[in-house]
Formats: C-alpha cells, sequence, structure tokens
C-alpha cells in the first residue's frame, strides 16, 4: 500500500469563511486512524485512467499536494455558539404526509450488498463513489467515527445538535445496502486531502449522499440537504425517498433542501443548501 511521508501532511491553511473546528461529538481524543488493506484493489477499481504507474503518481502527488492546505481543526472551538448561522430557511413551499405503513415497509427490507442491480430502500440503485481521487477513497480511516441506522434501529445516539448551516454541527450521509452511515464532518482525518471526512472517506459505495443537522430543541426533528458531489441525487425523487428513510429511523419531522423548481433545467447547487433564502419542503409520518 502506498503511503504519504510524514513531511507531505502538513496542515492546510484555513479557508476563507470557515471557523476552525474539530472532532467527534462523543470524544475529545479520536483513536488511531487506519487504514484498509489491499487498497488498490478494492478501491481503484472503476476509476478511469489509472492503469500505470505514472497515473497512480500523479494521483498520490495531487493529494499530497491538497494535504498541504489541508483544514485544520480545533477541538476546544468544536461545540462553540450552536445558534450560529446565517443560513435562513424560507416557509417550506410543500409539506407532504407520509403514509405509515409506507414506512413500515422500509423496516422489512433487506439487502447483502451495494449492487447497480438492486433497487434499494425504494431510493435508487448504488455505485460507487466519483468526482474524487482515489487515494481519498478509505472507509476503513473513519471506523470509530461512523454510526449507523436501518429502518426499524431508531433514531442516531448523542449527535451534536446545532443550527442549520452551521458547519461545526454539520454531519455527512450516505445510504448504502447496510442503511444510513452518518459522522461529523469536522472530525480530523489524517488520510484526507482535505484534513476532514469526505462521502469517499465515509463510503466507498453508496445510492446517494448530502448533509444533516440535528435540531436543538426537538429530537425527532432533522434538517437534510443532498449535497454531495461523491453520491449526488440523480432526480427529485430519488431526495424525497431518502427523506422518508429518515421518517423511517422514528424522526418525525424531516425538513429537506428540494428546491421547487425542475432540477433538470437548473442544476442543484450550493445556493439551493444555504445561503439568506433556502427552499425546503416538510415530511412528516402521517398516523
Amino acid at each position: 500500500m502506498l503511503k504519504v511521508s510524514s513531511h507531505l501532511t502538513t496542515s492546510r491553511r484555513r479557508p476563507v469563511g470557515i471557523s476552525l473546528v474539530n472532532s467527534s461529538c462523543q470524544s475529545r481524543h479520536a483513536p488511531k486512524l487506519k487504514t484498509l488493506q489491499h487498497r488498490s484493489a478494492r478501491y481503484l477499481s472503476g476509476h478511469s485512467d489509472t492503469s500505470s504507474a505514472s497515473s497512480f503518481n500523479q494521483q498520490l502527488f495531487e493529494w499530497a499536494k491538497a494535504r498541504t492546505t489541508a483544514i485544520t481543526v480545533d477541538v476546544n472551538r468544536l461545540d462553540d455558539e450552536p445558534g450560529l448561522t446565517d443560513t435562513v430557511l424560507l416557509p417550506p413551499w410543500r409539506t407532504v404526509l407520509v403514509p405509515k405503513p409506507r414506512i413500515e415497509a422500509l423496516k422489512t427490507f433487506a439487502y447483502h450488498y451495494c449492487s447497480p442491480s438492486i433497487w434499494m430502500w425504494n431510493i435508487g440503485y448504488g455505485r460507487p463513489v466519483a468526482n474524487c481521487n482515489p487515494y481519498d477513497i478509505n472507509p476503513g480511516a473513519i471506523d470509530h467515527e461512523r454510526r449507523s441506522r436501518r429502518p426499524g434501529q431508531g433514531r442516531f445516539d448523542d449527535v451534536a445538535c446545532g443550527a442549520y448551516g452551521n458547519r461545526n454541527f454539520k454531519y455527512l450521509w450516505a445510504i448504502d445496502h447496510a442503511g444510513m452511515h452518518i459522522a461529523r464532518e469536522m472530525t480530523p482525518c489524517k488520510l484526507s486531502s482535505r484534513g476532514v471526512i469526505t462521502h469517499s472517506i465515509l463510503v466507498d459505495q453508496g445510492i446517494i449522499g448530502g448533509e444533516l443537522f440535528f435540531d436543538r430543541d426537538d429530537p425527532t426533528k432533522v434538517f437534510m440537504n443532498f449535497g454531495s458531489a461523491r453520491l449526488p441525487m440523480r432526480d427529485v425523487r430519488e431526495a424525497e425517498h431518502a427523506a422518508e428513510f429518515l421518517l423511517a429511523l422514528d424522526y418525525r419531522t424531516v425538513v429537506a433542501m428540494i428546491p421547487n423548481r425542475d432540477l433538470q433545467q437548473s442544476p442543484y447547487g450550493m445556493g439551493d443548501r444555504y445561503g439568506r433564502h433556502v427552499q425546503n419542503m416538510v415530511f412528516k409520518l402521517d398516523e
């Protein structure tokens, strides 16, 4: 397995407009990070232009170069100002009451692997993560941070709760055959070129991914968007059924950042997720 020398893993300068934050809500002292064996066989397949040694070296160089400006995190400030945000959500343009039998049906599904030929969780087919350097695909790096739930197993425990748009309290999420996996984004990760967790560090394959925020006042309310460049939503229906997946984890209200427009005509982007006037839909269980 290729390794990056220690002099190439220096901290990245702080991005504009981002406060320094860090780690998991459970522990200030992250366990030792680990890598997965046989990385080339498991993670590099399916990526184009990786057959030659020069291509591998170029990707490793790009990964190492990015590490020189990786995000650094201040664990002492991780939980500061949970209400701080510059995002203003508009009143929901639509509220959807989801029939309880449809949610209960999700609890009976079982899948054995993430398949491109099996329609999973009423959402879609599996696929490898995309739009990333193969050296940034390493789910084994955060086994101590990743949490997983499948329908019927209830809500996520001991999550950090903060206002939507406050990066300190953002969780990355991805759904695959085993359920939904989450990890707090501002978790230091020396094996990521960004210095923190990415979707390709969370999973190597999945159906769809995005970002989550857990409400500070209501433990049954969660905010979600679909801002993953690694596992982007392929259509609005996927996003709607991903919101229903959260209802199957016993959340009662899911605020989903789905714009009131045709996404085929106007691509879904950062402006749809954060800012002064963010459109959203609300999903509730119809009991």
